[in-house]
């Protein structure tokens, strides 16, 4: 931990989930304001989502509190965790970093019955209590095509890390149909990736993944369905019946018979 990263934090001018998040990076930083902790190990400690840190590190970034450098394993080329350098000496204020679409609210009561007062974060992000999930609380995980294998599919989840929930479903369902009918020529993190840029660019219309997309609510409305049916209630005559015809399938003098 550096005491003057430490310093340097507590005086910035943010709101408090940005602010927590830029104190752990202060916790984690060494003498020369450098820091390796993952996005998992920050939402944990900060009791925030992983999307959350995301969308606040970019925000640090632009604002040119921090800088981000990608890291690699030189054994095996793999990515690794981000090396962030804090600009120490930068003094941030709420207008520097929180534009119009992101201004502070709220949520709930301004004092809680218990005393406590409400939790507030930007509008869009999801407050988490510590007693939460640390999975997004009111999004539901995106649907990865199953079939590939498990780098792949933290490469491609990667992809889509910095895209809104909807489009990155989208990208994902045009993905899954290009898989099934066996359209992708080349490998599927290449085609995938392909696929982001032209969505960065404008360029991305969804033709097959509409069709993936109408499969998995079909799905999901016949298992709703499913579990909107009662049970059927036992007869008990009937049953009692049927057991009894199965023992005398089963009885010896039944088998002697031929029958």
């Amino acid at each position: 931990m550096s005491i003057r990263a430490m310093n340097w934090a507590w005086e910035q001018k943010l709101s408090p989930t940005p602010k927590l998040i830029l104190m752990a990076l202060a916790d984690a930083a060494n003498d020369v304001d450098e820091c390796w902790p993952g996005i998992p190990f920050v939402a944990r400690k900060c009791c925030v989502s992983e999307r959350t840190v995301q969308r606040v590190l970019q925000d640090f970034d632009a604002a040119k509190l921090l800088s981000i450098e990608a890291q690699f394993d030189q054994r095996n080329g793999r990515r690794t965790s981000n090396k962030y350098r804090l600009n120490i000496g930068a003094q941030l204020y709420p207008d520097n970093l929180s534009p119009a679409s992101k201004k502070v609210e709220k949520v709930g009561d301004e004092l809680s019955g218990a005393g406590v007062t409400g939790l507030v974060t930007y509008v869009g992000d999801i407050a988490k209590s510590p007693l939460e999930s640390l999975h997004e609380s009111e999004q539901q995980p995106l649907h990865i095509p199953k079939s590939l294998s498990k780098l792949e599919r933290q490469g491609i989840s990667s992809l889509t890390r910095d895209i809104p929930m909807a489009d990155a479903q989208a990208l994902l369902d045009e993905l899954a149909d290009a898989l099934e009918t066996a359209t992708i020529k080349t490998s599927a993190m290449r085609w995938f990736r392909g696929l982001v840029t032209r969505y960065r660019k404008g360029e991305f219309i969804p033709t097959g993944g509409l069709r993936m997309a109408a499969r998995r609510a079909r799905t999901k409305e016949v298992e709703r369905r499913e579990l909107e049916i009662p049970a059927r209630p036992t007869d008990p005559t009937r049953a009692k019946q049927s057991l009894a015809e199965i023992r005398a399938l089963m009885s010896p003098s039944h088998a002697r018979s031929g029958n």
